[in-house]
C-alpha cells in the first residue's frame, strides 16, 4: 500500500484533465440495476457475464424479432410489441430518438433498453473482407482482476490450500469487423497453485455463407424455455411482476463465464434457411466429479470449480460429458415461432443410484418442443420436454390490456423423474425437476405510481431426495415506486413466503411449516448534480410451528454516489445488520468491479461497509478499485471449515483494469 498516495494523485490529477469525456460506466450501472431488481440468493457472475455479452453484441433492432427483443434482461412484452409495429410502420429506426414517438414508451424505458440495441442497418461485409481489414478494424478488450482476503483462512495456515492467497483472472476478447470475434480466459481461485487452473477459448465467425454463426471453443446452449437445455443462469422472481417468466432463447452463443465446469466445449453451428434455421451442436467436456473408487460410477458432479485441496484436485475432470444435437427454429413471422430440439448426453461412467431424483446409468436423450406467439394484445409462449422417461412442460399467457395494466399466467408441471442436469427453467428451485405450480402477476401504472403484485404457488411431490412424502408452499409479492419529487423515488416491498420444511421430531420426521415476512422502504434521491443518496431499512420476520422459535431481524443501508469529474465515479455503502440467526438473513446486492456479481446473506449482528470508484481515461484504460469490509462484534471466527477466518473482520479488495485498444 505504499504507492497508494501516488495511485490516488494519478487518478486525481488525470480527471481533472479528462473531464469532458463520456461516463462509460453508466452502462455497467444499468446491468446492477437489472441484477438488484431481480430476486437473486447467490453469486453467480455468469448472469452478470450474460448481460454483458448482449451489451457487446447489441441485437439489430431493424431485423429483430419479438422474442429477439426478449432476450433483453427483463424486457417488456408491451414495450417490445410497441416498438416492432412502431419499426414496421416507419419502415425502420435509424437514430434514438426515433424510440421517443413511440407511443406508451417512456424516456426511463428507452434508455434501460437502449444499451442493448443496435440502430440503424448493418453494413454487409463479407467474411472475405473482414479477413483482409482485420489488422484495421480489429478491437481489443482485455481485462485483468484480482481479488485479495486481509485475513489468512483456515485453510492457509494449516497448509491444505496449495496456492497463493490472489484471485486472478485475465480475459482478451477480439473484434474484428463485427464479424470474426475471440476470445480466451484464463482464471485462478484464491488457494490453487496453478495461475492457469481455468482455461477457456472461443471462435465465432458471422455470415459466412449459409452459416449465421460458427462457434469454435466454449459455448453455451439456451432453447425454448430452458427445460431441456439452457446455460446454467437463470432469473428467479423479482420486482416485475410479468415480464420474469418467458425467456428469448438464441440458441448457441460464446461462453465468456468463468465457471469451470456448466458449458459445452466443440463447436455449434447457426445455418440460415430464410424462415428457417438450423442449429446443430457438438461438445466433448471433461468435469469435476466424485467417483466411487469401487464401482467407478459417478456419485456427485462438483461444479464449485475450486481445486485448492489434494482432495479437491483428486476430482479435477474426473469424467467426460459427449453431447450432440439439432434445434430447428420456425421462424413463421414477427409473431409466431416454433422450436424442435434433440439432443444426446453420455457420460463416461455410470451415475450412481443413490436416491429417486437423481441420474442412473451414463447416455441421457431429450425430445423438446417450443413456441412463442402474439394475438393483438395476448403473447403466449412454452415448452414441452420429454426425456424418454416423463412429460415436463410450461406454459405462460401474458395478457396487455392497456398500456397501464398486464397480466401473467403460468402453469408449469416438471416431474420428479425429469432429470436434466442442462435444465435452467423458471419455478422455486429453477431445476425444472420436482415440481408443480401456477404463477399469476399483474402491473398496473396509475397517477400515484407503479404497482408490481404476484403469487405463486408450487409443490413438490417429493419433499426431499429421502423422504418420499410432498410438500408445497406459496409466494406472495407486492412492490411499489413512485416518484414522489422531481429526484426523489420512493420504493415499498412486501414479501410473504410460506414453505414446507422436512423436520426432526422426537421419534419421527415430519413436514413443518414455516413463514418468512420481509419489509422493505427505500428512498433514492439526487441531492445534487453529481450526488446521489439511497436510504433503506429492512425488515424480516420468521416464524414457524411450536417447535421452533420465531426470528427477527432488520437493516439498515446507505448509499452514496458521488461523481466529482465526468469520468470518475465513487460509490459507498454503509449497512448495520441484525437478525436472530442465518434462517433471518437478509441478502444485499452490491455494486462491485464490472463482471463480478456480490449477494452477500448478512446474518447475525453486524457492520458492513464499502468503498469503490470507477476512473474512465479517453484511451480506453478503465480503472475499478474496491475495498469491502464485514465487521461482527460478538463473534470470534467468521466462516467454516478451510475457509474460516480467526477473529471477528473479514475485508477484502478488489482491483481491475479493462484496456480497449
Amino acid at each position: 500500500m505504499k504507492y497508494a498516495f501516488l495511485i490516488i494523485f494519478f487518478i486525481f490529477f488525470n480527471s481533472i484533465l479528462l473531464s469532458q469525456q463520456e461516463d462509460t460506466t453508466q452502462t455497467y450501472e444499468k446491468i446492477e440495476d437489472i441484477l438488484e431488481d431481480a430476486t437473486l440468493e447467490n453469486e453467480d457472475s455468469q448472469i452478470y457475464d450474460s448481460i454483458e455479452y448482449l451489451i457487446n453484441n447489441p441485437i439489430l433492432l431493424n431485423t429483430a424479432s419479438i422474442n429477439d427483443l426478449l432476450r433483453i434482461p427483463l424486457m417488456d412484452i408491451q414495450i417490445a410489441r410497441a416498438i416492432i409495429r412502431h419499426r414496421n410502420l416507419k419502415g425502420g429506426i435509424n437514430k434514438p430518438e426515433d424510440l421517443l414517438n413511440i407511443e406508451g414508451v417512456s424516456q426511463e424505458e428507452i434508455n434501460r433498453i437502449l444499451p442493448f440495441l443496435k440502430l440503424g442497418s448493418e453494413k454487409e461485409i463479407s467474411i472475405f473482407e473482414a479477413l483482409s481489414e482485420q489488422f484495421r478494424d480489429i478491437k481489443f478488450n482485455y481485462r485483468f482482476r484480482v481479488q485479495n482476503d486481509f485475513q489468512v483462512r483456515k485453510g492457509f495456515t494449516n497448509g491444505r490450500f496449495l496456492g497463493t492467497r490472489q484471485k486472478l483472472y485475465n480475459r482478451l476478447k477480439i473484434n474484428s469487423a463485427n464479424k470474426i470475434y475471440a476470445g480466451v480466459l484464463i482464471e485462478k481461485d484464491a488457494g490453487e497453485k496453478s495461475l492457469t487452473d481455468f482455461t477457456s477459448f472461443h471462435l465465432r465467425i458471422n455470415d459466412l455463407s449459409i452459416f449465421k454463426s460458427i462457434i469454435l471453443g466454449d459455448y453455451i446452449f439456451e432453447f425454448g424455455q430452458g427445460l431441456a437445455l439452457w446455460s446454467p443462469y437463470s432469473f428467479s422472481k423479482g420486482t416485475d411482476a410479468v415480464n420474469i417468466i418467458s425467456k428469448g432463447s438464441s440458441n448457441a452463443i460464446p461462453y465468456t463465464s468463468a465457471d469451470e465446469n456448466q458449458f459445452f466445449r466443440g463447436v455449434a453451428l447457426k445455418l440460415n434457411f430464410d424462415r428457417v434455421i438450423i442449429s446443430p451442436f457438438f461438445s466433448y467436456n471433461k468435469k469435476d466429479a466424485s467417483v466411487d473408487s469401487i464401482n467407478n460410477q459417478i456419485t456427485s458432479l462438483t461444479i464449485d470449480g475450486f481445486h485448492r485441496t489434494q482432495s479437491e484436485i483428486k476430482k479435477e475432470n474426473r469424467v467426460s460429458e459427449k453431447v450432440f444435437g439439432t434445434a430447428i427454429d420456425l421462424n413463421f413471422n414477427t409473431d409466431l415461432k416454433l422450436g424442435l430440439l434433440y439432443y444426446r448426453s453420455t457420460y463416461s461412467n455410470d451415475f450412481a443410484l443413490t436416491d429417486q431424483l437423481k441420474k442412473s446409468g451414463n447416455n441421457f436423450d431429450f425430445l423438446s418442443a417450443s413456441y412463442s406467439t402474439f394475438f393483438e394484445r395476448l403473447y403466449l409462449s412454452g415448452e414441452i420436454s420429454y426425456n424418454m422417461t416423463s412429460i415436463a412442460s410450461i406454459h405462460t399467457a401474458n395478457l396487455i390490456i392497456d398500456k397501464n395494466l398486464s397480466m401473467v399466467f403460468s402453469l408449469r408441471n416438471f416431474p420428479r423423474n425429469f432429470i436434466n442436469l442442462h435444465a435452467s427453467s423458471f419455478g422455486e428451485r429453477g431445476t425444472a425437476q420436482n415440481e408443480v405450480g401456477f404463477y399469476s402477476g399483474i402491473r398496473f401504472r396509475t397517477d400515484y405510481g407503479v404497482f408490481n403484485i404476484y403469487f405463486d404457488q408450487f409443490k413438490f411431490p417429493v419433499a426431499s431426495s429421502t423422504y418420499n412424502f410432498s410438500s408445497s408452499g406459496n409466494d406472495f409479492l407486492i412492490y411499489y415506486t413512485a416518484k414522489i419529487f422531481t429526484n426523489t423515488e420512493l420504493r415499498l416491498k412486501y414479501k410473504n413466503e410460506t414453505k414446507d420444511f422436512v423436520q426432526s421430531f422426537s421419534d419421527s420426521r415430519g413436514l413443518e411449516k414455516r413463514s418468512q415476512q420481509n419489509y422493505r422502504a427505500e428512498l433514492s434521491y439526487k441531492a445534487a448534480k453529481n450526488l446521489q443518496l439511497r436510504s433503506r431499512i429492512e425488515y424480516v420476520y420468521l416464524r414457524s410451528t411450536p417447535t421452533q422459535p420465531k426470528e427477527s431481524g432488520y437493516l439498515i443501508l446507505q448509499d452514496i454516489k458521488y461523481v466529482p469529474v465526468t469520468n470518475l465515479n465513487i460509490w459507498a455503502r454503509f449497512i448495520f445488520f441484525t437478525t436472530d440467526s442465518y434462517n433471518s438473513r437478509i441478502y444485499q446486492f452490491e455494486n462491485d468491479v464490472i463482471g463480478v456479481m456480490s449477494n452477500p446473506a448478512l446474518y447475525g449482528e453486524g457492520l458492513r461497509w464499502y468503498f469503490m470508484a470507477r476512473y474512465t481515461t479517453k484511451f480506453g484504460l478503465n480503472i475499478s478499485l474496491k475495498y469491502s469490509e464485514l465487521f461482527k462484534p460478538n463473534e470470534r471466527t467468521l466462516g467454516s471449515g478451510d475457509s474460516e477466518i480467526p477473529g471477528n473482520i473479514d475485508n477484502r479488495i478488489n482491483f481491475q483494469i479493462d484496456f480497449n485498444f
